[in-house]
């Protein structure tokens, strides 16, 4: 029989492992771990009672995390029709983002004044024209929008309200440090870490992971966190299993 102590190093490390992977599937099946621990018949009542407390601060923290992530924002649309226009305002007077669609070919760019006069979005080589657009509004006056282009597949742009700067488009976009201005994407067999702007690779993340797998279907999740460093969830091994990482990223190509 494990002693209360060994029982309560157990619950503390799941947890640790449920934070790290975040509000995906991976971090509920780490939660649901400890709380069958915490269950356990075997399990003290001191080690229950500790125990109750350390999962109490991951059950409050990880929904807390999910709050912080900010989501895609309805435009404000033209009635139905032919052709439908949608706004997506920043919070500068005139300054925002719109989109002009027939059905579901689209025209997108952004306005600075008039919404009549609109510098467009340049497509990505080989597109003729944008599927609708998702916008999403990481502050006030800074947006990614963001075009699926098939299953596992979307383009992402920048754009900053304030300074009227628009990133080049960005591939599979899995997480944004917008402090440092900083996007991790996979290519190939790697995560790569690139300025938004510029493009400079800061860093490259490479793994072993699943054989056949791409890193685009080998990365699960990733995210930023305030300190900088940069937390993903990959499939390792011919069992693919989940590991969950935390690597410092620098914030400028070494």
């Amino acid at each position: 029989m494990r002693r209360p102590r060994a029982q309560v190093q157990e619950v503390l490390v799941v947890r640790r492992q449920a934070l790290e992977l975040g509000t995906g599937p991976e971090g509920r099946r780490s939660l649901g771990a400890a709380l069958t621990l915490l269950r356990s018949a075997r399990a003290g009542r001191r080690a229950r009672r500790y125990a109750v407390v350390v999962l109490a601060a991951g059950l409050v923290l990880v929904p807390a995390l999910a709050r912080s992530q900010p989501r895609p924002v309805p435009g404000e649309c033209s009635p139905a029709g032919p052709v439908q226009r949608c706004l997506f305002r920043s919070a500068v007077p005139s300054v925002g983002l719109v989109s002009v669609c027939e059905e579901t070919r689209c025209r997108v760019g952004f306005y600075y004044g008039s919404v009549d006069a609109p510098e467009w979005l340049p497509r990505p080589e080989g597109w003729t024209t944008f599927p609708p657009p998702e916008v999403t509004w990481h502050s006030s006056t800074f947006a990614e929008v963001r075009f699926a282009c098939g299953p596992s597949c979307s383009v992402s742009y920048f754009f900053d309200g304030r300074r009227r700067r628009l990133s080049p488009p960005r591939r599979d976009v899995r997480a944004l440090d917008q402090r440092r201005m900083l996007v991790a994407s996979p290519e190939g067999r790697a995560l790569v870490v690139r300025q938004v702007y510029s493009g400079r690779e800061v860093a490259r993340i490479e793994r072993d992971f699943a054989p056949g797998l791409a890193a685009a279907a080998a990365v699960r999740e990733a995210r930023f966190h305030p300190d900088g460093r940069l937390s993903f969830v990959w499939l390792r091994g011919a069992a693919r299993d989940p590991v969950a990482e935390r690597v410092s990223v620098p914030s400028m190509p070494r």
